[in-house]
């Protein structure tokens, strides 16, 4: 069972420790790692003005997703700790994400692709609508829409 609590801004330096834990597992560089530390930081300031949500398994707090206010809205962040990648977690947590943006009487979001995370986002129904080129020269990212209520 997981339990969702909204983060506070003492939350912030745990948050973003726990993002780059969660990128690093992918096998990044450290020089890849620090080109993205200001979009993996997540500030007092980023919590005061966004939706952020701490996810907890067994009260152990295993990752987190923020949401941004917008028409589409976008998930900005989603990570689990490696240990609880690949473990059903991420399809549960994802249809909770899914109602929130559908409480906001939203019918779809946006979300930008980690290139590892693609096929979950694929088994999730989300359909490719853009990509472009990433910090690192030749890769390219894709933005996802998702239906908050798919058929």
């Amino acid at each position: 069972m997981l339990r969702y609590e909204n983060a506070n801004d003492s939350d912030a330096e745990i948050l973003t420790e726990m993002a780059f834990t969660s990128k690093q597992h992918w096998g990044y560089s450290d020089a890849q790692m620090e080109s993205w530390r200001s979009d993996l930081t997540v500030t007092k300031d980023y919590i005061a003005k966004n939706e952020v949500v701490k996810i907890y398994h067994a009260n152990e707090l295993i990752g987190f997703y923020s949401i941004l206010d917008g028409e589409p809205a976008e998930v900005d962040h989603l990570w689990l700790l490696p240990n609880f990648i690949r473990r059903g977690f991420g399809v549960v947590i994802f249809n909770a994400i899914r109602e929130s943006v559908a409480n906001r009487g939203q019918l779809v979001f946006h979300l930008v692709a980690e290139p590892h995370a693609k096929g979950f986002y694929d088994r999730m129904g989300g359909i490719v609508i853009r990509s472009f080129e990433s910090k690192i020269p030749g890769r390219f990212l894709e933005v996802y829409e998702f239906a908050t209520h798919p058929e």
